[in-house]
């Protein structure tokens, strides 16, 4: 039967090959340490040339708008920031991932595959149970199935693809980066979920850690969700429309808008060949002041263009869409039906729907707001990578949650180390969870601010900025 399964998703994923990227775009090891030199205002060194796939990044990261007189005597800055030893902190930095990234080895393999195994065993009781319900769905069933889709995606996924464990594994593993996820029977295996690997690979893996919190970063809420902050409504529908955002994101908009920006990048590479790529997602500039970046892509603009005879969206996102569709809400209750007839077919549908429902619930409180809240930083500009401002700008454009202890750590879907991720991307989870106390020791020695918090805490944060009760802090502005 799982030779059945492979083959019919491998034929329902077989279009979106033509849509794949030749090459992976996601810098695995970019650039060389920042040149900053400790000015209390963070002032960044010298503008240098990008490896290829970088962006070129602007210099001045000071508050544009201050006198000379203001930013010269630090005035118009938070109090933080007025004498922060930036080149001190850094380097501390500097030295724990260099402690930790040498220290990294067979034993960080082991455990991701152990956290893997875990997610194995809650999908198999899921299964197991989905046939049977007493009420209209089983809970078990649901929760189960949910948290392992979550989990699969959020810290094997995630840290896989970002190269966290490729030094350790070999070119030649199904964990390196190079290889996961990649072609329509290891997309089922190691994927098996509504993004395509290689979109995600552009979006988040580039634009979203190479562009934290700045206008061009495809994750940015406050950018997102503009057109629901200044609706002149009710609050509370402002909210409702944020919550049933919750229960379908991630093929509502994660999956188009993931292919949006791999195409943005495919056009760019291909302008530099002299050659040309077609957007199929032609969506106009973000409003609210966050030109040149372009308003997120979701199935609301796919549907919209086919009402216009514009059929190449939808063509695009079927083939995103396709392979997890087929196996999750058709092989899979086909085999329930062949083994145990129609009713058990139909409760196990069921159950697999309320399990979607509940693993974008899941994901969007462990993913949304890591990098949102009133007391996060977003940016006006951009940063040289590598720098040292690029480390504090991972700190204070992120937040952390309660972490330590793998079960904690598992169902925040090892999310909860954002700061330390962001700083140092490609390292695994087991090193995250070990430098974690002394990054947050180090900020606090030199008066970073460090933010870690209840993840329920920071939902409600988050959808403060989505429903426009509160707004971030800007970095230029000084706060």
């Amino acid at each position: 039967m799982r030779v059945l399964v492979l083959a019919l998703c491998a034929a329902a994923a077989h279009d979106a090959l033509a849509f794949t990227p030749a090459m992976s775009l996601t810098p695995s090891r970019v650039g060389s340490p920042g040149i900053s030199r400790g000015s209390p205002l963070n002032a960044p060194g010298v503008a240098r040339k990008q490896p290829f796939l970088l962006p070129a990044r602007a210099e001045s990261l000071l508050p544009q708008k201050a006198a000379a007189a203001d930013i010269e005597q630090n005035s118009n800055l938070a109090p933080w920031r007025q004498n922060l030893d930036l080149k001190g902190w850094a380097d501390e930095m500097r030295a724990i991932e260099k402690k930790y990234r040498d220290n990294q080895s067979e034993e960080d393999v082991k455990h991701m595959k152990k956290m893997l195994s875990w997610s194995y065993i809650l999908y198999a009781i899921g299964l197991a149970t989905a046939p049977f319900a007493i009420l209209p769905w089983n809970p078990i069933s649901a929760i189960c199935i949910s948290t392992a889709i979550c989990v699969r995606w959020t810290m094997i996924g995630h840290h896989v693809s970002h190269g966290g464990y490729s030094a350790q594994v070999g070119i030649d593993n199904r964990f390196h980066r190079s290889k996961f996820g990649r072609g329509p029977v290891r997309r089922f295996i190691d994927w098996c979920d509504w993004m395509q690997p290689e979109a995600w690979d552009v979006e988040h893996n580039y634009m979203h850690h190479y562009e934290l919190g700045e206008k061009s970063d495809p994750d940015l809420l406050e950018r997102n969700a503009h057109n629901v902050r200044i609706q002149k409504i009710p609050l509370p529908f402002r909210y409702a429309q944020m919550l049933s955002l919750m229960v379908m994101w991630k093929w509502f908009y994660y999956s188009p808008n993931t292919l949006k920006e791999m195409y943005d990048r495919q056009q760019k590479l291909a302008e530099k060949k002299g050659k040309t790529v077609v957007q199929p997602f032609q969506l106009p500039v973000a409003p609210g002041g966050f030109d040149p970046a372009t308003k997120a892509c979701t199935v609301k603009y796919v549907i919209g263009e086919m009402f216009k005879l514009n059929f190449l969206p939808a063509r695009v996102l079927f083939t995103s869409l396709a392979p997890y569709f087929t196996a999750h809400f058709v092989l899979t209750p086909l085999v329930f039906y062949v083994l145990f007839g129609q009713v058990a077919a139909v409760t196990a549908l069921v159950n697999l729907f309320a399990a979607e429902i509940l693993t974008n619930i899941h994901s969007f409180i462990v993913v949304v707001p890591n990098h949102a809240g009133e007391d996060v930083y977003r940016f006006e500009t951009p940063v040289k990578v590598k720098s040292d401002e690029f480390y504090l700008r991972a700190v204070i454009g992120s937040a952390n949650f309660r972490t330590g202890g793998n079960v904690n750590d598992f169902m925040h879907g090892w999310l909860n180390y954002q700061i330390e991720h962001h700083m140092f991307p490609d390292m695994s989870m087991l090193s995250y969870q070990r430098m974690a106390p002394e990054v947050k020791a180090t900020c606090e020695k030199y008066g970073v601010p460090y933010i870690q918090e209840n993840v329920f805490t920071r939902l409600h944060k988050t959808l403060e900025i989505g429903v426009g009760t509160k707004s971030m802090k800007v970095w230029e502005r000084g706060d």
